[in-house]
């Protein structure tokens, strides 16, 4: 053989040994074992079955607190005070080609409510952030700790998921995608306003009543994935909590994923449940907060084109919430309890190459942070459950849950990004459909969705005294 040849060939065969060596590591098949066989859904079932046994349970006289704190920044050309909220460039939070604020359309808020019962204390908040980022809620929980022994476990956060908040709130190169160059000094900021205003609601603490109930609103909200073939959540889920020195708060919680304001706007605004908020506390209550529900796998639907088409679903649920708060029964005696446990989640499957092949676990967290903790959370309020999950639930999920509680007596709810974010949770059967919510945003292979919805099942059971 020629020397130029054997030369070639051994060339050829060192890059194909390097390629194969590369697809090796940077690619790996989907993750198929059923979930209840690995450890992880192991370890995750013991640390719950503990929560359980171990959750804070009481009945007796409802106390509840409010609060709200601005959290618009303040963008300026000098020099920068991020203490104060002022910044010289923000962007805007939820599209990979979103774009620099520029002003204010209308302004931003966080927003709490603490509830005590007997002793136990927790406590609601909600940003109109696109989610709550995990080192702001990390942040919030040692502040916390630090400042009264309050426990990160005894916070339920979430957001309004509006698309036209703060960004530079999240590392890594996804975060940068979606919320632009992480900056510590955001996260800061947000968290010391964020802490202020739980610390504020407690302070607030007074006695009270609650009442919960739900409107249905499919005017308001599509399926997004498959659209009329799809399942649809259109229930609109209504609390209610008046101190008896006369103050109010309600809370609405929608599944309809607030996307109107795109990225044609540069302008900070709160999405249609800023409109819902701010209709509300016009209409006389004092505190109005919406919770992101069941987002992943639900849009808007309603008249009007961009802020119009915001200002129009907000409206429209703030004058349905209007008509049912004349009809809620309200109890100042109240069962109280809440369950916070860890979950351990599988390995990263995200990134689609094809059908049975994502990105391998090793690239992947090159590209996102790996998840230092989340958490499964619920609570119950007599009569009414409360499902907070680290991740955007598909409505469809939701859906049998809130059916099988809803024939035994309860009313109950999902809401999303309660201090971490684990991507979109779609059912299996959309798995490997060419859509965005499963194909880009489900990182956690086909069975993760049944794995999660087992653990809420389970801390419903637990709450109702049921088996569901």
């Amino acid at each position: 053989m020629k020397k130029w040849l054997k030369i070639l060939l051994i060339t050829l065969g060192v890059i194909v040994v390097i390629i194969i060596g590369i697809l090796f590591y940077s690619i790996s098949a989907i993750d198929k074992t059923p979930y209840f066989e690995s450890e992880y859904y192991t370890h995750t079932i013991e640390r719950l079955n503990k929560a359980i046994a171990d959750r804070e349970k009481t009945n007796g006289k409802l106390q509840a607190g409010f609060a709200k704190v601005n959290i618009t920044p303040t963008i300026v050309k000098g020099t920068e005070n991020p203490d104060k909220g002022e910044f010289k460039t923000i962007k805007l939070s939820g599209f990979g080609d979103g774009k620099i604020a520029t002003g204010v359309h209308d302004s931003l808020f966080t927003k709490a409510i603490a509830i005590k019962v007997d002793g136990s204390l927790a406590v609601l908040v909600s940003s109109d952030l696109l989610l709550m980022p995990p080192e702001v809620a990390e942040r919030v929980g040692e502040n916390l700790e630090d400042q009264q022994g309050i426990s990160r476990k005894q916070v339920f956060f979430g957001a309004t998921h509006t698309h036209a908040s703060i960004g530079n709130s999240i590392p890594g190169f996804v975060g940068k995608q979606f919320g632009g160059e992480y900056q510590p000094e955001v996260v800061n900021w947000l968290s010391k306003r964020i802490t202020n205003v739980i610390l504020k609601a407690i302070a607030d603490i007074k006695p009270a009543k609650f009442a919960s109930s739900y409107v249905h609103a499919p005017n308001l909200v599509r399926n997004r994935i498959i659209g009329k073939a799809g399942r649809l959540n259109d229930k609109f889920t209504i609390l209610s909590f008046k101190q008896d020195s006369g103050k109010s708060a309600v809370i609405g919680i929608f599944a309809a994923h607030p996307v109107s304001i795109g990225t044609w706007n540069d302008k900070f605004s709160g999405s249609y449940p800023g409109y819902f908020q701010r209709a509300m506390e016009t209409k006389g209550t004092d505190l109005a907060m919406f919770f992101a529900g069941t987002t992943g796998s639900h849009s808007t639907k309603g008249e009007g084109d961009k802020f119009e088409k915001a200002k129009y679903i907000g409206e429209t649920l703030a004058d349905s919430a209007m008509l049912t708060l004349n009809k809620m029964s309200y109890a100042d005696s109240v069962h109280f309890s809440f369950i916070t446990s860890e979950i351990e989640i599988p390995k990263l499957q995200a990134i689609y190459i094809a059908d049975d092949l994502r990105l391998s676990q090793q690239i992947g967290h090159k590209l996102m942070p790996e998840i230092k903790e989340a958490y499964a959370q619920s609570l119950r309020l007599s009569n009414f459950i409360w499902m907070a999950v680290p991740y955007e639930l598909s409505g469809e999920y939701a859906i049998d849950l809130k059916n099988a509680l809803e024939l035994k007596g309860y009313n109950s709810t999902f809401t999303s990004f309660n201090g971490q974010y684990l991507g979109y949770i779609v059912p299996a059967k959309y798995y490997y459909y060419d859509n965005y919510e499963a194909r880009l945003m489900g990182w956690y292979g086909p069975s993760m969705g049944d794995y999660l919805m087992e653990l809420n099942y389970l801390m419903a059971d637990s709450l109702s005294g049921l088996r569901l």
